[in-house]
């Protein structure tokens, strides 16, 4: 059986959303990047690491999760520097899921199916698509984690265009997969369209 790790990026600032995101409030009062990890542990993942930069003491204490990761080039170098600062610290496993924190509501039958479907094949990068469109959580072979360690974060290196050329997308009955919650009335209308 293939052991997977899950990264929960929620580094950013959240300038427009006013509010730090990795702290925003869930039915059940969890914080938002608590539940994201929660997701791929209950998925099968054997180890979550939330990803934090903007305000990571404060958000650390709040979000009360054994396994943080601080990124210290957040402001500078961006997603990708975090989905590096994840990596790190998870070494040895055979893949990898990556979901960021304004991407609510993903079911956990979702991340099943790709967990599957990275078992059974042998796609480096799998990403779902809802309605023809690529959704926010991507699964990661270990030899594309190496990739990704092994290429210079840069100012602005974006991690879908590195990942686009590797991808094998998988059409899923599940909307929230294209959820990119940025204000806030990005989030009201995902807490509405999610019934939460």
């Amino acid at each position: 059986m293939n052991h997977h790790a899950g990264i929960v990026l929620a580094a950013g600032e959240s300038q427009r959303m006013g509010t730090p995101k990795a702290l925003l409030p869930t039915p059940d009062r969890v914080p938002l990047a608590r539940r994201q990890a929660q997701l791929l542990e209950q998925s099968g993942c054997d180890k979550t690491v939330i990803v934090l930069g903007s305000e990571h003491e404060h958000n650390a204490l709040k979000l009360d999760w054994p396994d943080i990761a601080v990124n210290k080039e957040w402001k500078s170098k961006g997603r990708f520097s975090s989905v590096q600062t994840g990596l790190r610290c998870l070494p040895g496993y055979d893949g990898y899921f990556i979901l960021p924190v304004d991407s609510p509501g993903i079911r956990p039958e979702t991340v099943t199916m790709l967990r599957g479907a990275a078992e059974s094949g042998d796609c480096k990068v799998i990403r779902p698509m809802y309605n023809g469109q690529p959704g926010h959580i991507a699964f990661l072979s270990a030899a594309t984690a190496l990739r990704i360690l092994d290429t210079d974060a840069g100012e602005n290196k974006r991690l879908d265009q590195v990942l686009k050329p590797l991808e094998c997308l998988i059409e899923v009955d599940d909307p929230a997969v294209l959820h990119n919650v940025n204000t806030p009335e990005d989030w009201k209308e995902a807490c509405r369209n999610l019934g939460w």
